[in-house]
């Protein structure tokens, strides 16, 4: 089957009809019935919202001839236009308000008992995923793909992909809890794949394309406002704003579609038998030279597989050290020997053996040995993440730990390892803000937000955008004390050089002065008070006095600095 962005690509280049007819055929049902069940199951609406995607789509063929999956740019752009046209019927109180009601659904898959409560809500449910989740539920459950295609549509390996479909359905089954709706998961899924059996009533087809093509070709005021709509729709600015300008963009479109429907219907309907044979014919070859190159894909990838056996493959000798080393038992001494091999592997640029190494501690050295928790959460995935900017494989090594971490968390509230996991991998990846909007979707009494806010990578950054409330719940003045204490406490022998000495006693002052900021923000400023005086009776040098100074001004009580400290 001819990819979409290959059929806009003819239509955009080569004007070819046939190519946009092909593209509204496929994907016709899916966008009536996103408008339908958005109109409240308004067919002529329905149909109106249609006719309105479609030319949008044939004004910025050219630009979405460069996007891998077209399907989120048509649910985004439907949403928009049905928005627009809920307002425009809303201030038109002479038209019907219920033409028609939703066409029946495919006997074969009927939809859930409770499919009247979810689908007022089910698209402001998918509107909240975020575009890859949203993106992988539209593939599934509406264009009815498999996960390999889903894989190779969004560039993951099928079980990946797998993954993607499971994570974004328990993100969905949260959020409609949430409203109240109380589902299975299985149940959620029925309700979605029912829809892929919604039909756009016959002859809207015709109608659509013929009225798009002769919009896009007429080539006025309104091909720049809704070339605007593709921008806005494709970077997600606010709807408000581009409800706006669609009215403006496809006001005079409309009209002049609707009257000249009929002709322009007669005239692509003629066009499309008369262009059928040429375009069999170009299908049929494109399959053909889309078979040899699979061909030829698979005679290198064979070739370059009988090379690397060749040139890689171990000895009996290291066959056998590898052997003694797998069966070798798990001790301090043998994880911290396979830590630094791996190090040393990195620094030498043979990165898969370091991955291979790194990986092995993660999963079972440092899981084994209770000593390494804190190495294995901080510097073991720092080492990962550094390599995984220019080394793909351990990029996606990361990212897969991320999401089985990720579904453990949401499975179990209790899982604080599964919790600590998760964010830990994030801040190597960079993602913090992606652990943090887990963090506000989140209750206030969930275990999870306890947890994840207790994380040094989550405090900061609460503390960074001033969450004094937050931070402070996550990290109240008992525990700062405790910490401050214990840190404080540490023994500073003669064997460490003054450097080492100085450097530790900045570290204690500097997470101290932050605690001291969230109990001074969030309102405890009698434990704020008793902190600073614990604080400059560790350390009153002017440094720690500066800093203590700074972090008040920040929380707005720069008065408690007049503390003095007890002898």
């Amino acid at each position: 089957m001819t990819e979409d962005a290959e059929l806009l690509r003819r239509y955009a280049e080569e004007k070819s009809e046939r190519a946009f007819a092909e593209l509204v055929e496929r994907h016709l049902n899916f966008v009536y019935g996103g408008a339908l069940r958005r109109l409240g199951g308004d067919a002529q609406l329905a149909e109106d919202v249609t006719q309105q995607v479609f030319t949008a789509l044939a004004r910025a063929a050219a630009a979405l001839s460069r996007r891998p999956v077209l399907t989120g740019w048509l649910y985004t752009t439907t949403r928009f236009a049905s928005a627009q046209a809920v307002r425009t019927e809303r201030r038109r109180r002479t038209r019907e308000q219920e033409a028609h009601t939703m066409n029946e659904l495919s006997a074969d898959s009927p939809p859930p008992a409770d499919w009247e409560r979810l689908r007022p809500v089910l698209d402001d449910t998918m509107d909240e995923l975020d575009e890859r989740d949203r993106e992988a539920v539209l593939l599934r459950f509406f264009e009815e793909r498999s996960f390999a295609d889903i894989g190779a549509k969004l560039e993951l390996n099928e079980n990946a992909a797998r993954m993607r479909v499971e994570r974004a359905l328990d993100k969905m089954h949260a959020l409609l809890a949430r409203r109240g709706i109380t589902s299975t998961i299985a149940a959620l899924a029925l309700a979605l794949a029912s829809q892929a059996g919604v039909a756009a009533p016959a002859g809207l087809g015709a109608t659509v394309t013929g009225s798009a093509l002769a919009t896009a070709a007429a080539g006025s005021g309104a091909a720049a406002g809704l070339a605007y709509l593709t921008f806005m729709s494709t970077t997600k600015i606010a709807v408000g704003t581009a409800v706006g300008v669609i009215a403006l963009a496809i006001g005079g479109a409309i009209y002049q579609a609707n009257e000249n429907r009929a002709s322009r219907a007669a005239l692509a309907a003629a066009e499309q038998e008369r262009d059928e044979a040429r375009g069999q014919i170009r299908k049929l070859q494109g399959e053909l030279e889309a078979q040899i190159a699979r061909v030829r894909a698979a005679d290198d990838d064979n070739a370059r597989l009988l090379a690397a056996i060749r040139t890689t493959a171990p000895t009996r000798a290291a066959q056998v050290a590898q052997a003694a080393e797998a069966n070798a038992p798990v001790t301090q001494d043998a994880v911290q020997t396979r830590y630094n091999k791996a190090k040393e592997l990195a620094r030498s640029g043979d990165w898969a053996a370091a991955l291979s190494e790194f990986l092995w501690c993660y999963d079972e050295g440092m899981v084994r040995v209770q000593s390494f928790v804190g190495v294995r959460g901080s510097f073991l995935l720092s080492d990962i993440g550094r390599m995984a900017k220019n080394y793909p494989p351990a990029l996606a090594a990361l990212q897969e730990r991320r999401d089985r971490a990720e579904q453990r968390m949401l499975a179990s509230p209790t899982d604080r390892d599964a919790t600590r996991d998760y964010a830990s991998i994030n801040a190597a990846l960079g993602e913090d803000a992606q652990t943090l909007k887990v963090f506000d979707q989140l209750s206030a009494d969930d275990p999870r937000r306890t947890a994840l806010g207790s994380l040094l990578s989550v405090y900061d950054l609460l503390v960074d955008a001033q969450r004094y409330g937050d931070a402070a719940r996550a990290v109240p003045y008992d525990r700062a004390l405790s910490l401050f204490t214990s840190l404080s406490r540490t023994p500073q022998t003669a064997s460490l050089p003054e450097s080492a000495t100085a450097s530790l006693r900045r570290s204690v002052v500097d997470r101290a002065s932050k605690n001291v900021e969230v109990l001074a923000g969030s309102g405890d400023v009698t434990h704020a008070g008793a902190l600073v005086e614990k604080v400059l009776a560790y350390d009153s040098s002017d440094a720690t006095k500066a800093v203590l100074q700074q972090h008040l001004i920040r929380a707005g009580h720069p008065e408690l600095m007049s503390v003095q400290p007890k002898p």
